[in-house]
């Protein structure tokens, strides 16, 4: 039977048929950006990505290599370069 086909067989159902389900071992090719989190050295502030900055106009789902060169910590006011990475 399909049910037999389908589960034994592993058969699949082409993209466009009304029975097709994605199946979760076959991985789609899309890219995922690691949002890491950068603390300041010296006052401790964390950049967290997903949260950006919206006071200095950095959007959420920035990532801190993203943000310009001459963006300053919002708390202590060091340059970009004060800041490492969390791992």
């Amino acid at each position: 039977t399909y049910d037999y086909y389908h589960r034994v067989k592993r058969g699949k159902s082409p993209r466009r048929a009304p029975t097709y389900t994605q199946h979760k071992d076959k991985v789609q090719h899309e890219e995922v950006i690691k949002m890491e989190k950068y603390k300041c050295t010296v006052c401790g502030y964390i950049y967290d990505p997903k949260n950006g900055y919206p006071d200095s106009g950095i959007k959420p789902g920035t990532p801190f290599k993203a943000i310009p060169d001459d963006w300053v910590c919002p708390v202590c006011g060091v340059g970009k370069e004060q800041f490492e990475r969390m791992d």
